[in-house]
């Protein structure tokens, strides 16, 4: 996991709200853990696509693809992962991906794109005025790993079965 341990810290660390539900506070509690959400499925009448759910879900595939050697499609989404990796690298002192990283490593929330309400104006603006390096990386990324998700559901949804029952699994 260490060489995607920018990205975790701020993908998983400081989106760990998204954790909580599955009994999780703590990046290093996720250590050695798959967490597996429900596998999305198309919602008769609903607005919301595919897309839109796996995109909400983005922290918890992100976790699992770097945790998981077997994750569905892993070799195609290590490259994307390596490519924000590098930008977190390249841009840490940038106040909006230092924030985040700062955030991720103690497991505290924080989504810039979704700046809480309880934020000081003169830090959000601060946030605000520097958020294009993340915006672009994360959006870059986000639809990426969301488009080969998408691609590959069937065997999202068998490694979801798997992760979730492992003792059923297949041997030989």
């Amino acid at each position: 996991m260490s060489e995607f341990q920018l990205t975790h810290t701020a993908l998983v660390g400081a989106r760990i709200n998204t954790f909580r539900p599955y009994g999780f506070n703590s990046r290093e509690e996720l250590t050695m853990c798959r967490v597996v959400p429900e596998m999305p499925a198309s919602r008769p009448g609903s607005q919301t696509s595919l897309k839109d759910i796996l995109t909400e879900q983005l922290p918890l595939w992100i976790h699992n693809i770097i945790t998981d050697p077997d994750f569905p499609q892993r070799h195609r989404l290590l490259m994307p992962l390596r490519r924000f990796e590098g930008e977190l690298r390249d841009n840490k002192h940038d106040e909006v991906i230092s924030s985040v990283l700062r955030h991720g490593f103690r497991s505290l929330q924080m989504d810039p794109l979704d700046l809480p309400r309880s934020m000081p104006m003169r830090q959000r603006c601060a946030m605000v005025v520097h958020l294009k390096v993340w915006q672009e990386a994360y959006d870059r990324l986000c639809g990426e790993v969301v488009d080969i998700l998408a691609a590959n559901t069937e065997q999202l949804g068998r490694w979801c079965e798997f992760a979730r029952h492992p003792e059923h699994a297949a041997v030989g």
